[in-house]
């Protein structure tokens, strides 16, 4: 047989329960939406890392200071395409020549709703990345209007 304390006939059996339902539930789903936030930062700082290497790459594959400028801020356009993000790109081409490198730095300016929040803030991710030039790049001994022959131009230093 069981005794019960005055007073209490087994009416408040599972009120700590449905308190703590009422008090961890929120908490849980706060904490999940701010996991979720993290997770689309850290997403969006590789994304804009991944378009830094690739403006980085396409400027040291090309010829002049001039096309390098061109040719990151085409890759960068390229790369953040598909987003909402405001994307700049700094190239420095003081080092392109021949084993020098080009660095190049991405700032994008992320709407915080992209990254799962819905307010009007934003938030300004940058990624910088340096990209060698090959020492041995070929270049062309050929006229850019000329037609490709098995003869030697009277150009090379043979």
């Amino acid at each position: 047989m069981t005794s019960h304390a005055a007073g209490n006939d087994g009416l408040d059996r599972g009120s700590v329960s449905a308190e703590m339902t009422v008090m961890v539930v929120p908490l849980m789903i706060l904490l999940t939406v701010f996991l979720v936030f993290c997770g689309r930062a850290a997403s969006a700082a590789i994304d804009v890392n991944a378009a830094a290497a690739a403006a980085a790459r396409a400027a040291a594959d090309t010829a002049t200071p001039a096309a390098a400028v061109t040719a990151a801020t085409n890759a960068v356009a390229a790369t953040t395409a598909g987003t909402a993000w405001t994307c700049t790109a700094a190239t420095d081409t003081t080092a392109h020549f021949r084993g020098g490198h080009v660095r190049v730095s991405v700032t994008c300016v992320v709407p915080l709703s992209d990254l799962g929040l819905p307010i009007g803030a934003t938030r300004t991710v940058t990624g910088t990345a340096i990209e060698p030039i090959d020492t041995f790049r070929a270049i062309s001994l050929w006229p850019a209007d000329a037609t490709h022959t098995d003869a030697v131009p009277s150009t090379h230093p043979l």
